[in-house]
């Protein structure tokens, strides 16, 4: 059956809209720093090279079950890297808006990685996580590439850090299919949301690729008065 179909035309002289805004909403800040601390990457990775628990076949499984301030007082490098951590913490709240005063809980794990290995896609259970690069094999590529071509995402680049577009299920329509891709040097620290799903590609140099990981989980000391504050188990 053939339907009635009712072709209207517009003279495009007669419509218009008054100039619209466009807001950017739900911003995802990454924040970037260039360290220049070659000291404290010779002690860190003197140590994570030569401690018998790093080249253990499960240390990527078992990496974040405990912390490295565990060895700082044999590796005075780890609390200086947790002084660098926190101040990039309190840099990257400021930007973000978040003030007042908080208890803390934060975690350090490592991140040894020989030839071929490589992070599947994942984000944290935490508020704000960060990664410093202790070593990483040199790469021409810029430091941050967020301007890629969907076909450009499929590329096997080699060591790169994949930030993927947390709106996650948009992502798989063409028009917004976004992503950003950081190639580490030594010394460089990155934050973000935990939410953040990213993974890292693999990499094919004789020597291991050594990061160090942060979570940070914060809350609010000043409390409101109507709120109670329990230990809860279930």
């Amino acid at each position: 059956m053939k339907r009635n179909v009712e072709i209207q035309t517009f003279n495009d002289s007669e419509i218009t809209v008054p100039e619209g805004v466009t807001h950017n909403l739900f911003p995802t800040p990454v924040k970037l720093f260039e360290l220049a601390e070659p000291a404290l990457n010779a002690e860190l990775g003197a140590f994570f090279t030569s401690h018998p628990c790093f080249s253990e076949t499960d240390q990527a499984q078992m990496a974040d079950v405990t912390t490295l301030m565990e060895y700082a007082e044999d590796v005075p490098a780890l609390a200086r890297l947790e002084q660098l951590f926190l101040a990039g913490l309190e840099s990257y709240c400021r930007d973000i808006g978040w003030q007042g005063e908080f208890d803390l809980d934060m975690q350090m794990f490592p991140n040894v990685s020989p030839g071929g290995h490589y992070v599947p896609s994942h984000n944290h259970v935490s508020h704000i996580s960060a990664v410093y690069y202790v070593h990483t094999e040199p790469s021409a590529r810029p430091l941050l590439v967020s301007d890629e071509s969907v076909s450009d995402y499929w590329r096997p680049d080699e060591g790169a850090l994949i930030l993927h577009d947390p709106r996650f299920n948009a992502s798989l329509m063409g028009g917004w299919h976004q992503h950003a891709k950081v190639f580490p040097r030594p010394g460089v620290m990155i934050f973000f949301p935990s939410f953040l799903w990213h993974e890292v590609t693999p990499h094919q140099a004789k020597e291991p690729r050594l990061s160090v990981a942060a979570n940070f989980s914060l809350t609010y000391r000043d409390v409101p008065t109507y709120e109670r504050r329990h230990r809860f188990s279930c």
